[in-house]
């Protein structure tokens, strides 16, 4: 009889157990198990897991001069941010020389090398290197161009020589040349491909060919001119330097032109 009653109140319980779980279960339903009717405003999504609205992905394409703007999903004209140096206002090093003599320089002044060329030298970059700081406002990739001239003409071939300088970005995220699709880096950056030509340490050479003018022409890779970029991941600032390669190539001006994303 006390094993049957113990039974009895065992199932008793047992079922007042369930009773209150199965009510408890009813009175407080999941809200997802239910259909979500939200409605989301225009440019909104609803979640149907979360019963959220979310922001719609934007995947307008514009465009001409024209960039996506993500937060509106609106085109917006492309304006190029750009950066110029005076390359004479820096403390010169080594042989480099402030000069006024060739007309039409911008600025305070132009920069010359007239000491001895530094093409073959194992130590790239080390011989009259100058160091510049930049303000990069804004970041994203940028052209390189320098102002230069020729300011001693060989008598042969005169658009060969006295026409180049070393140029490294230390500091960028990244600094290469492109050509129709085509990226090299430079000698000692530890990437690759390179280009043609004598470079190193990190540094590429940069030329141009035009005689009795100032030049916007800043090419690497010999017999296939590239131009050449920087990109700046964040806004701050960056270093740009340059040691002598051949003597008597004068720098004007640096130029750095934003590049479209």
């Amino acid at each position: 009889m006390k094993t049957l009653k113990k039974l009895s109140l065992a199932m008793v319980l047992s079922g007042l157990f369930l009773l209150f779980s199965c009510s408890g279960s009813d009175s407080h339903p999941d809200p997802k198990s239910e259909d979500c009717t939200k409605t989301c405003s225009t440019g909104f999504i609803l979640n149907t897991d979360t019963c959220e609205c979310e922001k719609e992905a934007c995947t307008k394409t514009c465009d001409g001069n024209f960039i996506l703007n993500a937060d509106t999903c609106e085109c917006e004209e492309f304006v190029a941010a750009v950066i110029e140096v005076d390359a004479s206002v820096v403390t010169l090093t080594g042989d480099w020389k402030k000069r006024t003599s060739i007309a039409d320089y911008t600025g305070e002044g132009y920069i010359v090398w007239e000491g001895p060329g530094q093409t073959w030298k194992g130590n790239i970059g080390e011989v009259g290197k100058l160091t510049y700081t930049i303000d990069v406002l804004k970041a994203g990739t940028y052209l390189f161009q320098w102002r230069s001239y020729i300011a001693k003409k060989a008598d042969e071939k005169p658009w060969a020589e006295h026409n180049d300088t070393w140029l490294k970005f230390p500091d960028a995220d990244d600094f290469f040349a492109k050509r129709d699709g085509n990226t090299l880096y430079p000698k000692g950056s530890g990437k690759t491909p390179n280009p043609a030509g004598e470079n190193g340490n990190g540094f590429f050479k940069v030329y141009m060919n035009d005689v009795d003018k100032w030049s916007m022409i800043s090419s690497t890779s010999d017999n296939n001119a590239h131009q050449i970029y920087a990109t700046f991941n964040e806004a701050k600032k960056y270093i740009i330097e340059i040691a002598a390669r051949s003597d008597f190539h004068a720098i004007d001006a640096f130029k750095l032109t934003e590049q479209k994303p």
